[in-house]
């Protein structure tokens, strides 16, 4: 057995535990000689030397959960992580190998995905990987008939770069913006996720039914415990992530800080013999800004992992979690759905994001009315690729004229099978 692995003797009385969660995506874009590229590459390759620098930045925050996991599980700390990578930044990493030689500081970045292999092989314990869309898509916008490829093909590209020992260890699932869909939807999506083995959500605090009526403490209660989600006669298990003014991961938080957050969650969560411990898992971007770029590493997962683990606060996977301490209280959620910003304006309003939604819509129906053909893999790509939610999220005509484009680029990949 290797020595890392062996369960920390402070795991026996913990009354709480830490587990950030980091999402990490980046869209397909047109180059400038109108070949489809990762905005990574995009970047990377810029005259812009703010672009370039912020590029080689982001590649290094792609490999830090992955060096890190491995670097503190080796010097035996217990300090674990979770991760969602997109489908689309996962096959861009793999290309772009060669490229990502050096971070914006000089230091090497190497390969990202070998390096992923070898933390997923070697230290599976050290880090939650959980499932998505591959083309990060808002579920709730997103044409019912394609959410099966969305999933589908984010669990084939996964297990082409992993293995498909990986696809099937995978218990968890992120909805991209955690975007929730009004229940009549969610439970057709939840029964998609369970035919594939998946177990568990993470959800917004926000998706809680009537939470901005509760007090601060019930809404801590809530969020540091798993429930379960009874939803057209199934049920599947969904964890909290707890809101900006209890833990802001994105805006900034050292280690001491998060500390005693996990102690005040405890105490509200009411830690007795017997009883599960407080469950924290922040939930942020993990390449979005300068501190998930530049500080979160250094300032908060580094000294946690190395200075306060205790007797009090540890860290397990969330799917070890439930195992030791399965879910028993049941939840509902706001009858209109959810995201991490509350609600669905920044996909629903406005009249560009409405004329885009109807051209999903049409584009979907096209691609299903020719699904009797042998379609290619490039088309299906093409099609979830132009579900982006990017393209319509940041309102802004680049991004607009970017989504534009991949469903005429959808369309021609889609007249080219037929």
């Amino acid at each position: 057995m290797n020595i890392y692995w062996i369960l920390n003797i402070a795991d026996l009385n913990m009354k709480a535990v830490y587990l950030p969660w980091l999402h990490m995506h980046q869209p397909m874009v047109f180059g400038e000689n109108d070949e489809l590229i990762s905005n990574l590459e995009k970047m990377l390759a810029s005259d812009d030397s703010k672009d370039e620098w912020d590029a080689r930045l982001m590649a290094r925050a792609y490999r830090n959960p992955a060096y890190w996991a491995k670097n503190l599980a080796i010097e035996g700390k217990h300090q674990k992580i979770a991760v969602d990578f997109s489908g689309v930044l996962l096959e861009s990493l793999s290309a772009l190998s060669g490229l990502l030689q050096e971070d914006a500081d000089g230091n090497s970045i190497g390969d990202i995905i070998s390096l992923w292999k070898e933390v997923l092989r070697e230290f599976p314990d050290s880090v939650e990987f959980a499932g998505t869309a591959y083309a990060h898509c808002y579920f709730p916008v997103t044409p019912e008939a394609d959410w099966k490829l969305q999933i589908d093909l984010w669990r084939k590209v996964a297990s082409s770069l992993f293995g498909v020992g990986l696809t099937e260890r995978v218990k968890g699932f992120w909805l991209p913006e955690m975007g929730i869909p009004p229940p009549e939807k969610l439970g057709r999506l939840v029964r998609l996720l369970k035919e594939r083995g998946y177990e568990w959500l993470i959800l917004p605090a926000e998706a809680v039914r009537g939470q901005k009526n509760l007090s601060y403490e019930k809404q801590v209660e809530i969020w540091t415990q798993p429930h379960i989600l009874s939803i057209d006669g199934g049920n599947i298990t969904v964890i909290f992530r707890p809101k900006y003014n209890f833990i802001d991961q994105q805006g900034g938080c050292d280690a001491n800080g998060i500390y005693q957050k996990c102690i005040q969650a405890s105490k509200i969560h009411g830690y007795a013999e017997g009883k599960s411990p407080a469950l924290i898992v922040p939930a942020s971007d993990g390449e979005n800004g300068n501190i998930m770029m530049n500080r979160f590493f250094s300032d908060t997962f580094i000294p946690f992992a190395r200075e306060k683990l205790d007797d009090k606060v540890s860290s397990m996977t969330i799917t070890q979690f439930l195992k030791d301490y399965p879910p028993s209280d049941e939840i509902e959620l706001e009858a209109s759905g959810s995201s991490w910003l509350g609600g669905h304006s920044h996909w629903e309003t406005g009249d560009e994001r409405l004329e885009m939604k109807r051209k999903i819509e049409q584009l979907s129906d096209k691609f299903h009315s020719w699904q009797k053909k042998a379609l290619k893999e490039d088309a299906v790509k093409a099609l979830l690729m132009a579900e982006t939610s990017c393209y319509v999220y940041w309102n802004s005509s680049f991004w607009f004229d970017q989504g534009k484009r991949m469903i005429d680029f959808a369309y021609e990949k889609l007249r080219k099978d037929d």
